[in-house]
Formats: C-alpha cells, sequence, structure tokens
C-alpha cells in the first residue's frame, strides 16, 4: 500500500513539474517575441508572403525604409549587406507599422536557388532592426538555422502555435501518465 502511494505521488510531482515547465516555456517564448520587429510567418519558399511588422519604439509619422538583404548564415544585428529593393513605410499614430512582402524575382537581384535567410532591415529615426526570414527550398533549410527552431526555440524559431502544441501535448502526456499511475495505485488498494 505504501508503494503505491509513493507511486501516486511522484506521478503528482512529475505532473505538476511538466504543467509549470509548460508555463515557463510559453511565458518566455512570449517575451521573446515581443521584439521591435518581427516577421511573420518566420519562414517560407519561393512564392510565400511573410508579413514585417514593427512593434516598439517607433515614433508615430516617421518614415520607415525597408531594405532587403541575403545570407547563407543566420544575420545577427550586425549584419552590414548587401540591402537591396527599399520600400518605406509611415508609422501609424500608435507607433506600429507592417509591411507585406512576396518573395519573388523582385525582392532581391539574383535567382533564390539555396536555402538561406532573408534579411529585413527597417530604419527609422528613432531606431533600425534587422529581422530573418528563413528561406527554404524544397523543404531545406539553411545550414545556420538552429536544431530546436522548429520546435520555435532560439532565433529563426517557428510561430509560437507550434510551441503551444508541443506545451500542450507534455502537459496531456503528464496528465494521462498521472491518470494511468493513480488508476494503477488504486487497483492495488482494492486488493
Amino acid at each position: 500500500m505504501e508503494s503505491g502511494l509513493w507511486v501516486k505521488w511522484a506521478a503528482i510531482a512529475l505532473a505538476v513539474v511538466l504543467a509549470c515547465a509548460g508555463a515557463v516555456l510559453q511565458t518566455s517564448l512570449a517575451m521573446a517575441q515581443q521584439q521591435d520587429t518581427f516577421v511573420s510567418p518566420t519562414e517560407g519558399s519561393a512564392g510565400a508572403r511573410f508579413q514585417i511588422v514593427g512593434e516598439t519604439g517607433w515614433t508615430p509619422g516617421e518614415t520607415i525604409s525597408i531594405s532587403f538583404g541575403f545570407s547563407d548564415e543566420a544575420p545577427g544585428e550586425a549584419f552590414a549587406g548587401p540591402f537591396y529593393n527599399e520600400q518605406s513605410v509611415t508609422v501609424l499614430r500608435d507607433g506600429t507599422w507592417s509591411f507585406p512582402v512576396v518573395i519573388n524575382n523582385e525582392l532581391v537581384p539574383f535567382p533564390l536557388w539555396r536555402p538561406g535567410f532573408i534579411v529585413v532591415q527597417a530604419a527609422g529615426a528613432s531606431q533600425t532592426t534587422i529581422t530573418p526570414f528563413t528561406y527554404t527550398v524544397l523543404g531545406a533549410s539553411p545550414v545556420g538555422r538552429p536544431p530546436l527552431a522548429e520546435l520555435g526555440f532560439g532565433p529563426g524559431g517557428a510561430d509560437s502555435t507550434t510551441s503551444s502544441v508541443v506545451t500542450g501535448a507534455a502537459f496531456v502526456a503528464a496528465l494521462g501518465a498521472l491518470l494511468v499511475v493513480s488508476g494503477e495505485a488504486r487497483r492495488r488498494e482494492l486488493r
């Protein structure tokens, strides 16, 4: 009887730890996504569409110059270019802006035949940001992409929907384990 009770409490502790880990993961991912500029979705291939969004730190009414570059490696804030195809957008009254992009032959002046990163530079009087979009070819990701990016971790990570599914699955698995162990402990008590 004591061994069944120990197993039951161990399963409860495991479920609580997994639920807390999921909550911390969601919070950290939400904080990581609160940046000055982001792209959504974060990856795609030729013909794909994505949105560039400026969320914080922009001055209402200022003009933002948006330039596009290409890099074989994951770009950092120090990416120096070259940049192509400059566009502009005006910051709205709430300090935000957005700009739609289609990956086609007009985006950069050469064919995109290999996976890499489309580098988006947004420059205004108040700040300059660099944000990558992961460009894939026939499902192949660039070499410099973090290995856990598919699960929403690290730069170039998938959107929060993927991480929500992973977190939810971990919670359901922990709850299922708790029910199985609890049922087994209860069955042993009734013998």
